[in-house]
């Protein structure tokens, strides 16, 4: 998959570990104060494993094994090791807080220490990840121990989502996304992303719970707004999304992203004529609003459509029944067959000004035109424009117009 970049600012100033200074009473500790000076980190734990086990709630052990294992970490690569090493430095720390709140301050101080250490070489392995997929685990191992040092810190679960994501594991990325909004995240691609993972993974409920939530922070975004449909009718929720839009457009008339939203909506439930009001609507507000006027010139040629299975209906039926049928009874069903025909060459005939008007700004805006030609090429024909059927038969697709 394509790499996301990673932008990673570190703001640190000011944090100084302080090493437990003064004299324990305690000659496993203040050996093994000598030895983190002198860099003999599986010494100095060995001091200290024997302080505690001569006394479980030594405040001045836990604190310095918390030390100790903070620096001794910063030369492990290996994320394993790392992590298990990582996760009894956090349990000495919160022991040592549980025992003495009063080294709260001072443990809180050396977390946002380690936090920064793990962030660190979470973001150095990510970069390593462009030469070395492997890496992108690693990162993502290391963004997650920096929210098991700091939970409540949004970005460390995010960082850890894209790690994961170009590892290759797109499915595991879900649960640091949560957790990230759980945390305060508010950023419109994460709220994207994670929808995208549900959608993937066929969790369409959860995607649209996501995209209402991330409409609701972002009310403007219209690619929010398209993606939310499309979640809506994966879930089977054309209802619920109807609900929705109505309100909104109720809430905010002026809003043209809820007008073609709803008026989309009534498309596909084939409320016709309540679509294309809103479409309109949605044009009005903003006359170059392509996407609008294609789906009012689609809203037309599905009414025109709707009609002619009409016709096809009465078709049948007079053919199959005819030797049966009286005159009047088939002076009437040919009266509304004319009456169909003609109702349903209206509506094609309808279709052709916005379908124009869309083809024109998606030649402006450089977007694929093809569908748009499609539906003009069949609006044309239907209305017998033959002339201007062919002119956009190139556009559409249909190099051959002759038939052959």
């Amino acid at each position: 998959m394509t790499r996301i970049p990673l932008l990673i600012c570190l703001l640190i100033g000011g944090l100084i570990l302080i090493g437990a200074d003064g004299c324990s009473s305690d000659p496993n500790v203040e050996g093994a104060k000598l030895d983190l000076k002198n860099k003999d980190y599986d010494r100095a734990l060995s001091n200290l494993e024997t302080a505690l086990v001569n006394n479980p709630d030594n405040v001045d052990a836990l604190e310095l094994k918390g030390q100790v294992i903070a620096e001794m970490i910063l030369g492990i690569r290996d994320v394993d090791e790392h992590t298990e090493l990582l996760i009894e430095m956090l349990d000495s720390y919160d022991r040592a807080v549980l025992l003495d709140p009063t080294l709260d301050e001072s443990i809180t101080q050396a977390r946002r220490i380690a936090y920064s250490n793990e962030f660190t070489m979470g973001a150095q392995a990510f970069n390593r990840g462009k030469s070395d997929e492997a890496e992108f685990k690693n990162s993502a191992e290391f963004f997650k121990n920096a929210a098991r040092i700091m939970p409540d810190s949004s970005g460390a679960y995010v960082n850890q989502a894209y790690s994961l994501m170009n590892a290759g594991e797109s499915a595991a990325a879900a649960k640091p996304l949560e957790k990230a909004i759980e945390k305060g995240d508010n950023e419109r691609d994460t709220y994207v992303l994670l929808a995208g993972i549900y959608r993937s993974s066929e969790k369409y409920d959860d995607a649209v719970s996501t995209l209402e939530d991330a409409a609701k922070l972002y009310p403007d975004d219209a690619d929010i707004g398209t993606e939310l449909l499309n979640a809506y009718q994966l879930a089977g929720q054309t209802d619920r999304a109807l609900e929705v839009y109505s309100q909104a457009v109720e809430t905010s008339p002026d809003n043209k992203l809820f007008r073609y939203n709803y008026g989309s909506l009534l498309v596909v439930a084939e409320r016709y004529e309540e679509a294309i009001a809103q479409l309109k609507a949605a044009i009005a507000i903003d006359p170059v609003y392509s996407n609008a006027q294609y789906n009012l010139g689609a809203a037309y040629i599905n009414m025109a459509v709707k009609v002619n299975e009409q016709l096809t209906a009465i078709d049948d039926e007079f053919r199959a029944n005819s030797d049966s049928l009286s005159q009047a009874q088939k002076d009437s069903m040919n009266q509304q067959m004319n009456n169909l025909a003609d109702q349903r060459r209206e509506y094609f005939a309808l279709s052709i000004e916005p379908l124009e008007q869309a083809r024109e700004l998606f030649t402006q805006e450089g977007e694929d035109a093809t569908g748009v030609c499609g539906a003009l090429y069949q609006a044309y024909g239907q209305t017998n424009d033959i002339e201007a059927a062919e002119a956009v038969s190139s556009c559409a697709g249909f190099d051959d117009t002759s038939g052959n």
